[in-house]
């Protein structure tokens, strides 16, 4: 068995908690984002042999999409979550390093694709409001296991 399933076994597990929680409760836990994040970086650390070009580029990519998440947080007058904006860098860290980061990038687009089509056709169809806060980590969870199951 290769680090890269470890990689994969342990952000899914912390992807699906994550979009349970987020579901149920618009809360995204930090002890649950940091520790993805901190496992992420051992199981990286521990899957390149300690190469430290390997680590570095996966948390300086998960920190540019973490300020873009951020950026957007401070723009959509704060209805867009902080706890999205932390969840992204630490899913992005084993996405750069299991996908590479075009395809990271191509992740995160998704989940906000996926995000507007539901949030879209739930007000169509009438089942929320405008003013009805839709939970974002489930769309970003969701986008990540689209992109595992089509890297396979």
């Amino acid at each position: 068995m290769t680090w890269e399933i470890f990689i994969m076994v342990n952000t899914s597990f912390f992807a699906l908690l994550l979009a349970i929680i987020d579901f149920k409760s618009k809360i995204l836990p930090n002890k649950y984002v940091l520790a993805l994040a901190i496992t992420s970086i051992i199981l990286i650390g521990l899957a390149s042999d300690f190469n430290l070009e390997t680590i570095f580029r996966s948390i300086y990519v998960s920190f540019i999409i973490f300020l873009a998440y951020l950026i957007m947080f401070f723009l959509s007058k704060r209805t867009f979550g902080l706890g999205d904006v932390k969840y992204s860098f630490a899913l992005s860290l084993p996405a750069v390093f299991l996908f590479g980061i075009s395809q990271t990038i191509n992740m995160h687009v998704s989940a906000f694709i996926l995000g507007g089509i539901v949030a879209l056709v739930l007000l169509i169809s009438k089942k929320v409001s405008k003013n009805h806060a839709i939970a974002f980590g489930p769309f970003m969870s969701v986008s990540y296991f689209l992109f595992l199951v089509l890297s396979l």
